[in-house]
C-alpha cells in the first residue's frame, strides 16, 4: 500500500508499481489522476480527504453497530402458529444444519467476519496515524483493509434481506425487528467509509512517523 519516493533536487518523484518508472510528484485535484508515462498504471489519485478524521469516526460507529447488528433479532417469521426470531447467526447455522456449510462459511465471513475486520482494520491505521506512532504491523493491516473491503458485502446482505420477505409473507407473517434498522446503518455506514478513508493520505501520514 505504501508508495515508494525519493526526493531530487528538482522535487520528489514516486515509483510506478508495475515498472518501476520514475514520475515527479505533483499536487492533484480531487478529479485528477497521475498515471505512469510508460505503463498508464494509477500512481496517485486525488482526493477530497485532507483528514482522517471522518475515517476514525465512522470506523468507530461501524464497530458498535456491528455489535448492535448481530445481537438484535432482523426478523420475527410467523407461521402456523409458531414464531421464530431471526439474528444473522440464525440464517448461518440454517444453512449450516441443511448441510450447505461452504455457503454457511461465506454469509458469516462477508455478512459478519468481513465487515467487524474492515472497520478494526481502519481504526488501528488511522489510530497510529493520529497517534505519530508507527504500530505494530500498521503497513500489514493498511493491506488488509483493501483486500477486505471487496468482502464487506452487509449492503448486499440488507438487499437479500429485503428481497427474501417477498417470498417468507407467502408462507406467513414477517415482522421486521430492530436489528434490521441496524444493518441499514451499517450498510450507510459502510459505504460512507469506503470514500472517507484515503489510503494516499494514510500512506503520507505513515511516510511521515517512519
Amino acid at each position: 500500500m505504501q508508495k515508494s519516493h525519493s526526493v531530487s533536487p528538482h522535487g520528489e518523484f514516486l515509483c510506478c508499481d508495475i515498472c518501476k518508472a520514475a514520475i515527479r510528484k505533483r499536487e492533484l485535484k480531487a478529479d485528477e489522476e497521475l498515471r505512469c508515462g510508460r505503463c498508464s498504471h494509477l500512481v496517485l489519485k486525488g482526493s477530497y480527504a485532507t483528514s482522517l478524521q471522518p475515517a476514525m469516526t465512522l470506523a468507530i460507529t461501524g464497530l458498535i453497530l456491528v455489535l448492535l447488528s448481530n445481537i438484535n433479532p432482523i426478523m420475527i417469521f410467523e407461521v402456523a402458529g409458531s414464531s421464530q426470531e431471526n439474528l444473522i447467526i440464525t440464517g448461518v447455522l440454517q444453512l449450516g444444519d441443511q448441510g450447505y456449510w461452504p455457503i454457511a462459511y461465506l454469509v458469516f465471513f462477508s455478512a459478519i467476519a468481513a465487515p467487524a475486520l474492515y472497520f478494526s482494520s481502519i481504526l488501528y491505521v488511522v489510530c497510529s496515524c493520529y497517534l505519530k506512532r508507527r504500530m505494530p504491523y500498521v503497513n500489514q493491516v493498511a493491506g488488509v483493509v483493501e483486500l477486505i473491503n471487496a468482502w464487506n458485502l452487509v449492503p448486499v446482505f440488507a438487499i437479500a434481506c429485503l428481497a427474501a420477505v417477498v417470498k417468507l409473507k407467502l408462507l406467513g407473517n414477517v415482522h421486521w425487528q430492530s436489528g434490521m434498522f441496524w444493518i441499514v446503518l451499517l450498510s450507510l455506514c459502510s459505504i460512507l467509509l469506503s470514500h472517507a478513508f484515503d489510503e494516499h493520505l494514510v500512506d503520507e501520514r505513515l511516510e511521515e512517523i517512519s
